[in-house]
């Protein structure tokens, strides 16, 4: 992969954010099936994507990484995106995604960049897990 330059300053990514249509299911689904620490707050404003009910969580150990899912508001919301995530232990983190209910697109299998193994949130995103080889 290579790092994107814009000005002359390398650019990467610091925010992820889904709109999902039921913001305290997809919490407990990314808390409980994948280990986020989202926490539940609400912002006033009218921007669409930084106002109103949510849960969040930022990673600031190396790079900074901001994830949120928004309560959608009079649209769609987000669906069929993708994010993946770095774990330690592939097979616990599968059995604890299937134990929470993660609806499983594939088992724990090997890919030229790790072992992975793919779920889906109930707005129709996936959500990727890698242990590195």
């Amino acid at each position: 992969m290579h790092a994107v330059r814009v000005s002359g300053e390398q650019s990467r990514l610091v925010a992820i954010v889904f709109e999902v249509a039921d913001i305290d299911r997809s919490v407990a689904l990314y808390r409980d099936a994948f280990g986020l620490d989202l926490h539940i707050s609400d912002h006033e404003g009218d921007d669409r994507w930084t106002s109103g009910r949510h849960g969040a969580t930022s990673w600031t150990n190396g790079a900074f990484l901001h994830v949120a899912l928004y309560q959608a508001k009079d649209v769609a919301p987000t669906t069929r995106a993708q994010v993946g995530f770095s774990v330690e232990d592939l097979d616990r983190a599968h059995r604890r995604a299937t134990d929470a209910g993660a609806e499983v697109i594939h088992t724990p299998k090997v890919q030229p960049w790790g072992r992975s193994s793919r779920y889906r949130d109930f707005d129709h995103n996936v959500i990727e897990l890698t242990q590195r080889t």
